[in-house]
């Protein structure tokens, strides 16, 4: 049994992977994973992209899109130091001692660009949605224009 991180749309949640192959994988979880579900495994560095291929209760069958090197995955081990312990307060962190990236910057990285990215959606669709206002005010006043003029010239007040 080998515990790993799983991303199935946006969120990610814990799972055991019980056995593996060189194309596929069982493993268990308590969100439910339906067949036809791309998901993403991450056991320390590796990274596994596969397809749900079938689902009974907790279990599901994971077939993946590269062949799978089991042993390293197996064997797969933490770094042996993490950013902000001794080591690193040392001068051992090659990104220096006042750099540090937190699960909170991250996260706080990735709101920030889903409100920017919201907000460029809607200028973008005011902007189309403009340019089609105008368009069409200018076509209606082409096709209103022709009755009235003729209207106009009938009654004297130009010619046509």
């Amino acid at each position: 049994m080998v515990r790993a991180r799983m991303r199935s749309g946006a969120d990610w949640h814990d799972v055991i992977i019980h056995n593996m192959s060189s194309r596929g994988l069982l493993a268990t979880s308590k969100v439910d994973c339906r067949p036809g579900t791309v998901i993403e495994l991450r056991r320390i560095h590796h990274i596994i992209v596969g397809r749900v291929v079938w689902e009974k209760d907790q279990y599901f069958g994971i077939r993946t899109q590269d062949k799978l090197d089991i042993d390293a995955i197996v064997e797969a081990k933490p770094p042996a130091f993490k950013p902000g312990t001794a080591g690193a307060e040392m001068g051992e962190d090659r990104r220096g001692a006042n750099r540090r990236i937190t699960a909170v910057s991250v996260t706080e990285r990735e709101a920030r660009s889903r409100r920017f990215s919201a907000a460029f959606q809607f200028v973008i669709l005011i902007g189309v949605a403009a340019i089609a206002a105008l368009f069409l005010a200018e076509r209606m006043g082409q096709v209103l224009s022709r009755p009235l003029a003729a209207v106009s010239a009938e009654l004297g007040g130009g010619a046509s």
